[in-house]
């Protein structure tokens, strides 16, 4: 009986130590529970699906970097248009609950462009490394982020006009069908403007988005985007006056590109079909503006404030030289000749094998193609500086200082195929 006794207590003892630590963790389990996201804080699954697929932004690139493999073939398997799969949706539930835990997601180059809540901001000062206040900080940091895909803490009812916008969704996603139709009809090209595809391609209706209330009044988007022929809700980006610049973020950018807006969902029909909303990620998700377009933006304010005169002035051309340095020569330029060589490495690839430029004849190969490729940029940067500077700029000092920079950039531009 004694030693019965004392067995037992020696159970006890041994049990003791390990409630203690159950009761000392309960209390941080429910406090890190209420930070977890649910299904109804996923505001946008498709768009966040989308957005970390695409890994261009800094930001999904280091959430998509921390994926699980499976959720990682899930989003390659999605086409970016359709509704996301329920086995989508609960894995990225899982994988983002696991990452708001699993350690500190805040890196300040990483958010640099992000505008951060105050809040997140206030407990970024205090450096948490676990615990609650871990996960309420990278909750925060991911909706601050996200915050057209996820809710933020302080979103109590989260507001889905699922109706509305799923209507525009099915409309873009006609829009894309039309224009696919459309180029395989007319040689690969695109219309001048979504009009163009009616009847023949698409019924009227669809260019209306359900929340606008003006219902396609031309003029209520930009100055010079609203559609020529029929009552339209969206935003055409390759119309007439942008194609040219269009096309030259295409180059840079690639099948992210967003060709159709709806500014009233901020959901954006990217070139390559899929659907994704705006964000403070990337200037890509929110703006499309080129370099050029920007100039042009630069040089309607120096109207606007001083006068056609002012631009024929000494101070004047030399304003115009120093907007055309920052937004083309130093942004637009260098983007433009490496996605042009890449684009051509992928082709001679294509062609003659994987690794053939590390031979010695894909490199001359290269080497030969460069001369042509260089042309080609020059003279096609220099029609636009032409068509957006003037003829008569280009043939001030100023002008020329341009040119040569141009030219210099161009010819220096180093070639390595890597």
């Amino acid at each position: 009986m004694l030693k019965t006794i004392e067995r037992s207590k020696s159970i006890t003892l041994l049990f003791v130590p390990l409630l203690m630590a159950m009761c000392l963790q309960l209390p941080l389990h429910a406090g890190t529970n209420q930070f977890l996201f649910d299904m109804e804080a996923i505001k946008d699954p498709g768009s966040l699906a989308v957005k970390l697929e695409d890994t261009r932004a800094p930001v999904s690139q280091l959430i998509a970097s921390q994926l699980s493999e499976d959720i990682q073939w899930l989003l390659v398997g999605y086409d970016g248009a359709s509704n996301p799969s329920p086995k989508l949706q609960k894995a990225l539930l899982a994988d983002l609950n696991r990452l708001l835990q699993a350690g500190p997601l805040y890196d300040p180059e990483l958010f640099a462009d992000i505008e951060l809540s105050e809040q997140t901001q206030a407990l970024i000062t205090q450096n948490p490394q676990s615990g609650e206040a871990l996960v309420r900080l990278n909750r925060l940091l991911l909706a601050d982020a996200y915050p057209y895909e996820l809710a933020s803490l302080s979103e109590e009812h989260i507001a889905k006009d699922s109706k509305s916008i799923e209507t525009c969704r099915e409309n873009l996603r006609q829009i894309k069908r039309a224009l696919e139709d459309y180029r395989s009809a007319n040689a690969d090209a695109y219309p001048q403007w979504l009009s163009d595809l009616s009847p023949q391609y698409l019924e009227k209706e669809v260019l209306l988005c359900p929340a606008d209330p003006t219902a396609g009044v031309p003029g209520v988007l930009t100055e010079g985007a609203s559609d020529s022929t029929l009552p339209c809700s969206y935003l055409y980006e390759f119309r007439p006056s942008e194609k040219g610049n269009q096309e030259n973020l295409l180059i840079q950018e690639g099948n992210m590109t967003p060709i159709v807006r709806c500014e009233h969902h901020r959901l954006n029909l990217s070139v390559g079909g899929k659907l994704y909303r705006n964000g403070p990620q990337r200037g890509i998700y929110t703006s499309n503006k080129t370099g050029f377009s920007l100039l042009d933006d630069f040089m309607k304010d120096l109207r606007a404030q001083h006068g056609d005169a002012f631009l024929k002035t000494q101070e004047g051309r030399e304003r115009l030289k120093q907007a055309t340095e920052e937004l083309v020569l130093k942004k637009v330029a260098p983007k433009l000749l490496s996605a042009l060589e890449k684009e051509i490495v992928s082709q001679i690839e294509a062609q003659l094998g994987k690794g053939i430029l590390k031979t010695p004849m894909g490199m001359e190969i290269l080497k030969q193609a460069m001369p042509q490729m260089r042309d080609q940029i020059k003279e096609q940067l220099q029609s636009q500086l032409e068509a957006q500077l003037g003829a008569e700029f280009l043939k001030t000092a100023e002008g020329e200082d341009i040119r040569q920079q141009l030219s210099a950039l161009i010819d220096g531009f180093s070639f390595d195929g890597r």
